[in-house]
């Protein structure tokens, strides 16, 4: 491994907010050391001696498993809840509890809440390096690196991008969280997306234009339109009251194979997909969605190493 260690300056990850181009940077040094190691022998003992806690009280198949397979190619024993009625939560424990409790089984927290903010309120009372997992629709910090390296292993940078965010930037999380950390880099440019009523908020806008992004909003784009990459997100269903909002837009927004087909555009989704995507784009070279989904093991085993003090 490499020898120069990461020392990142937080204990907790909340927010992309937090990952600096230089923990980046680092983190996928570390993100390559691991896919060489599963390539090469399928496990290190690096956290042999350490315990992690799973907290999934959101549906979640591609997190949930990628950071159990993460512990378990670290060799790290596991502890393990999913879904809030299977806890103390529905008791009436509050998230402060419950926190403070796992912080005494565990090394590691990693949880995901339906309550937008939760995140922010575990870490602040764990003693134990905690990973947010997703808080409702506010953010995805671990999604947002796994993309941001996608597009680096792709593109070869993270600056002077023209991107496309569709089709629900008000209520994707990953998509707050990878705007957010891209914002970080120079000369990007950020295209939103969908229907007028899942535009991003002024607050996220506002974010993005203080940080020298160079945001648009509009309902359509020609995806052809010398755009570098395309990063699109499911409209987020269980996040509507008005359902019939959901139903008369889910068909509406789509890419298809005509929409890429020839192109260099780089086309990530950090799924499920439902039908954001038709199954005809799978084939495309650019269509990198199922290689995107991948990189989330050795990402986060490199997170979860660094936070314990065992990466180098």
């Amino acid at each position: 491994m490499s020898k120069l260690p990461l020392v990142l300056p937080f204990d907790s990850l909340v927010s992309s907010a937090q990952l600096t181009p230089q923990i980046i940077t680092g983190l996928f040094r570390i993100t390559d050391d691991m896919t060489a190691i599963v390539k090469q022998s399928g496990t290190t003992r690096l956290l042999e001696d350490k315990i992690v806690a799973l907290l999934f009280f959101e549906p979640s198949s591609r997190t949930m498993l990628s950071f159990q397979t993460a512990a378990q190619r670290l060799k790290a024993g596991t502890v393990f809840a999913q879904s809030a009625n299977t806890t103390s939560f529905e008791k009436g424990e509050s998230i402060e509890d419950l926190i403070k409790i796992v912080a005494g089984y565990a090394d590691i927290i990693v949880m995901r809440h339906s309550q937008p903010g939760s995140a922010a309120i575990a870490a602040e009372v764990s003693n134990v390096p905690f990973i947010n997992a997703g808080d409702g629709g506010n953010e995805h910090p671990t999604q947002s690196i796994i993309d941001s390296y996608t597009i680096f292993k792709e593109k070869g940078r993270l600056d002077d991008l023209n991107i496309v965010f569709g089709f629900d930037s008000l209520q994707s999380r990953s998509i707050h969280s990878l705007s957010r950390l891209l914002a970080q880099y120079p000369d990007n440019r950020f295209v939103f997306t969908g229907p007028d009523e899942l535009l991003p908020d002024d607050k996220l806008l506002s974010e993005l234009a203080d940080a020298g992004v160079k945001c648009k909003v509009q309902s359509e784009v020609d995806y052809r339109d010398n755009y570098d990459v395309i990063y699109v997100n499911r409209l987020q269903q269980e996040r509507f009251k008005d359902k019939k909002l959901f139903e008369s837009n889910r068909r509406k927004y789509r890419i298809t194979k005509r929409d890429i087909e020839g192109s260099d555009v780089l086309l990530l989704d950090p799924l499920p997909r439902i039908d954001e995507i038709a199954v005809e784009v799978d084939d495309l070279p650019n269509a990198v969605y199922f290689k995107q989904a991948s990189y989330g093991v050795p990402v986060r085993m490199a997170l979860l190493a660094t936070l314990l003090g065992k990466a180098n």
